[in-house]
This record gives structure tokens, sequence and C-alpha cells, in this order.
């Protein structure tokens, strides 16, 4: 799996063409379980 997709140009240089979508799930699972931890964290403090 290439998480960066590189190609060369005319004088040899690798450029960055782009990021593979498959690694897409990891920031989104990590917003969720921010958000719930978050939630949990207020519910816990507000029956303090």
């Amino acid at each position: 799996m290439e998480v960066f997709r590189v190609s060369k140009n005319v004088w040899g240089q690798e450029m960055l063409l782009g990021m593979s979508w498959d690694l897409l799930w990891v920031p989104v699972a990590a917003a969720f379980a921010w958000i719930a931890l978050h939630q949990l964290l207020r519910l816990a403090s507000r029956r303090s």
C-alpha cells in the first residue's frame, strides 16, 4: 500500500501527486473517539 503517490518530472525530480485514500479511516476514527471521550468526561464532571 502506497501512502504517497509520486511521479518524476522531466528533470528527474520526484513530485508529490497525492495521498492514498486507504488510511482515511484513521483520522475519522480518532475524531469520533475524541468526541466520545470528551462527552464522557463532560458527563462525569457534571455528576460530581
